[in-house]
């Protein structure tokens, strides 16, 4: 495991090692120059006046990597190993320190012109101690992170050591390791802190766009109690009570609270009050009022000697309002802190809840204890109760310590309002923060591009686990519901799951909780037409793939292409193979039984990984698309920074979901768009694989109309069959099918209505006469002899040869059939609708979609 940097200070040598790293370097670098090139573009096209406009990014100039320490260490040493694992970057550093310093430096940072910590690696950390020390440990909130780390007792030469190993995961932003260590019984407590850097996306712009859209829906639903790395929590605006952001922000603010405190206690706030006593004269000083010295000398005068009077006098007096705002604010914050560390301490007293370090806990009792001890003093007892400030407090405002107070106080009230770059706190993993992304882009492009209207606000909520963090409500009980102005409605979900006793959806062996599931209803033409109900699935995939796997076509150029890794791919296989719709016919109950006809259908029509890949894609295509269009399994680059660019980060997306469901129809729209909707879907390629042996249609009894050819040189004995019921064939050169419809539908008609020529109009042609199909084949024309045809040819034009049983006969002919040219005469419509009208011209036609 190669050495990536090794740093020494008087008492101990700090160094970190992690497999070879090159891949993570060359991502980055990727991820920063593809960046860099994007908003160069953008500049350039905004013009020279708007270059101020141009928020600035990474890779534009040569970002920082710092190496924090807090408080400042004492560095000796520091060497960065140039190795492979670093080969083409740069491993300079820009302190000049080297063995040869005669003394330490102060040092509260180190900068690299290098990126070292990525996100899912692994890093081993190991400090080995000169001094005498009796005991190392970490003191991370994580227990998870404390547990990775193991100190060894010095033995003989052997000097003691803590190493440990950690795995970024997906947490990214800057992990703090709090290492503390004992030295002649003096416990000394340092930071070291490292920004951990993701690889498929910009830490400082893409995340903030997450971070923006997710708050607008999800207000405090990103940040987390405990997680390996924190990040600065200014980003937002939303104001309420949410304890995480209180506690973090408190963290942060304590010092200056206690500061303020000590000199408040130190020198307390007085004024002079007015007290009315009740005093013997014979205790009365000074010179006294002239009706009081009158009331008292004709009391002496009767002989009253021990007569009382009331006397109003001034004196100093702690119980000003500003003293009791700052008994009030102390009370307020240790009772708050008190619940937090009760809770906390008993949800994880559980051995498999244990997110929390004792370190940690222990740490909050700690914060409680200047607050106790500022209750405790004299003065507080003397004070009342703060019921409010009737006006402006100067002593609030300037005074020494009351203003500390007072300053902080209003952070804390107002937390999310007065942030300004003060608190840091973890916040859920990227994959977690893509994935709600991910599920609310699909929002804005059914509301902002396909003409969807949000119906149901309601289900937007929150809930608090344990841990005081917020948590979606997961399911359909929590999905968005839109509907729009053709009728159709939709249902957004977020990880809803399908089980073996699903009542709609049901998974037979293994449950099913795929990331997004959009559920779209398309309601019948009429009341007798049942509503049909289609699914897609999304799940985010925080991954990439960019090179060619051991299974890959080594043909195919992959390599430098964002690709979703292939269990990602199989995983959609999964889960539309695993979904399964159970209908009943009889409607007789909500719940299927085993006496009713239950039908099985598949309902998702699609499943789709979403990635961070980077694509320019409104120049080039979706690499998943010929899959997605064949098989209907596929996957879609989304990524947030080139979503408010020229490159659109969702086009591939949009652009799907527009040619599946559409858009909101005009207003001269017709009735038919619904069906316009569902035939669109069924007559794509994905959906009309059947098993082998079957056979997928969407009309049961799809029938052609088209008329019969001219009589030029073909045997009459040909109409004649026909005419009397007899005839068995029928052809058709498909360049004149193909010129009307798509060449799949040839596969589903299941009648043809043969037009002859009509006795009253011999223009036209009647329909009286639907023949079955039995079977169609595509054959030269020349091996289509004169029974089948009329004539024998030897031209070798392919034609479609159908092969026809016993005709049907309409009770009332439809006549005024066109027959030149033939195409005229050629409509795809159903047995029912023939039977319902008399003239070509009022036949409805049907699957639209398949119409060239």
């Amino acid at each position: 495991m190669p050495e990536l940097f090794r740093l020494q200070t008087p008492n101990y040598e700090f160094s970190v090692w992690s497999s070879d790293i090159s891949q993570r370097v060359k991502m980055y670098n990727t991820t920063m120059a593809r960046n860099s090139s994007l908003t160069t573009s953008n500049s350039n096209e905004n013009g020279q006046e708007n270059n101020a406009s141009v928020v600035p990014m990474e890779g534009m100039s040569t970002p920082s990597y710092q190496l924090r320490f807090s408080p400042e260490i004492d560095l000796v040493d520091f060497r960065l190993e140039p190795s492979s694992n670093l080969e083409n970057t740069s491993t300079s550093v820009t302190t000049e320190l080297s063995t040869s310093v005669l003394g330490p430096k102060k040092k509260d940072k180190i900068l690299l012109s290098s990126p070292i910590f990525f996100e899912n690696t692994q890093y081993q950390f190991e400090w080995v101690f000169f001094s005498n020390v009796s005991f190392a440990c970490i003191k991370h909130r994580s227990q998870n992170v404390n547990d990775t780390f193991r100190f060894s007792e010095q033995r003989g030469p052997m000097p003691a050591r803590l190493t440990g190993t950690i795995n970024t995961g997906n947490d990214v932003g800057w992990m703090r390791l709090p290492l503390s260590f004992e030295i002649e019984g003096r416990i000394h407590l340092q930071y070291i802190a490292f920004e951990v850097l993701p690889v498929k996306m910009m830490l400082h712009r893409d995340l903030p766009c997450m971070y923006r859209a997710i708050d607008s829906i999800y207000p405090l639903w990103r940040f987390s109690l405990v997680g390996k790395t924190e990040q600065d929590a200014a980003i937002g605006n939303q104001r309420g009570h949410f304890p995480l952001m209180w506690l973090a922000n408190f963290a942060a603010l304590r010092l200056r609270f206690e500061q303020g405190l000590k000199v408040v206690c130190a020198a307390p706030h007085s004024r002079l009050q007015s007290h009315i006593d009740s005093i013997k004269a014979s205790k009365l000083k000074g010179r006294l009022p002239r009706k009081l010295a009158e009331r008292v000398k004709q009391d002496f005068s009767s002989g009253q000697y021990d007569k009382r009077y009331r006397v109003n006098k001034k004196r100093l007096s702690v119980d000003t309002p500003e003293n009791r705002f700052i008994k009030m604010a102390v009370s307020q914050s240790k009772r708050k802190l008190a619940n937090f560390e009760n809770k906390l301490r008993a949800n994880n007293s559980a051995p498999e809840n244990q997110r929390l370090s004792n370190y940690f806990l222990d740490e909050l009792h700690c914060w409680q204890k200047p607050l106790n001890k500022v209750l405790t003093q004299s003065f507080i007892s003397e004070v009342g109760s703060f019921s409010g400030m009737t006006r402006e407090s100067l002593v609030l405002q300037q005074k020494t310590g009351y203003s500390a107070v007072y300053r902080v106080w209003q952070e804390l009230k107002y937390y999310l309002d007065a942030f300004d770059n003060q608190s840091n706190m973890s916040m859920k993993s990227v994959s977690e923060i893509y994935e709600v992304w991910c599920f609310l882009c699909l929002k804005q492009i059914l509301e902002d591009e396909l003409g969807f209207n949000l119906v149901d606000s309601e289900l937007i909520s929150l809930a608090q686990n344990d841990y005081f963090e917020y948590q979606l409500r997961d399911g359909f009980a929590g999905a968005f519901c839109f509907k729009r102005s053709d009728g159709v409605t939709a249902r957004l979900a977020h990880e809803p799951k399908f089980t073996k006793k699903g009542k709609d959806i049901r998974s037979y062996l293994v449950s099913q909780e795929p990331d997004i599931v959009l559920e779209v209803t398309i309601p019948g033409n009429n009341q007798s037409e049942e509503a049909q109900k289609f699914i897609w699935i999304f799940d985010a995939k925080y991954r990439i793939k960019n090179h060619k796997g051991r299974y890959d076509d080594q043909s195919e150029d992959v390599d430098n292409i964002d690709r979703v890794p292939d269990d990602a791919i199989n995983q959609m296989h999964r889960y539309r193979d695993a979904l399964i719709r159970l209908t009943d016919p009889n409607k007789k109950s909500d719940k299927f039984d085993a006496s009713y006809l239950v039908r099985k259908s598949r309902p998702v029509f699609g499943a789709f990984a979403l990635y961070p890949g980077f694509f320019d894609q409104k120049a080039h295509d979706n690499p998943y698309a010929r899959a997605i269009e064949e098989v209907g399994i596929g996957a879609f680059a989304l990524l947030p920074s080139q979503a408010e660019t020229k490159y659109c980060g969702h086009q591939w997306l949009l652009e799907f979901l527009r040619a599946q469901i559409g858009v909101a129809p005009a207003v001269e729209m017709t009735k038919y768009s619904s069906s316009s909707i569902k035939e669109n879907l069924y007559v794509q390629e994905a959906s009309r694989i059947p098993y082998s042996g079957m056979q997928q249609v969407l009309y049961s009894d799809l029938t052609m109309t088209v008329a019969l050819s001219g009589k030029r040189k073909r045997d009459n004995g040909y109409f004649e069959a026909f005419e009397q019921g007899g005839a068995r064939w029928y052809h058709m050169p498909q360049s004149t099918f193909l010129g009307k419809f798509k060449q799949h539908v040839v596969e589903e008609i299941r009648y043809l209505a043969l037009a002859s020529t009509s006795d009253v109009q011999t223009s036209t042609k009647k329909i009286d006469k639907l023949w079955p199909v039995k079977r169609v084949r595509l054959l030269p024309r020349y091996e289509i002899d004169e029974e089948q045809a009329g004539k024998a040819s030897n031209a070798s034009e392919l034609y479609y040869l159908f092969e026809l049983g016993k005709p049907l006969t309409l009770h009332v002919p439809v006549t005024r059939v066109p027959h030149r040219p033939i195409a005229h005469s050629m409509k795809l419509t159903t047995l029912t609708q023939l039977e319902s009208v008399t003239t070509f011209a009022d036949v409805e036609k049907v699957y639209n979609e398949a119409m060239v």
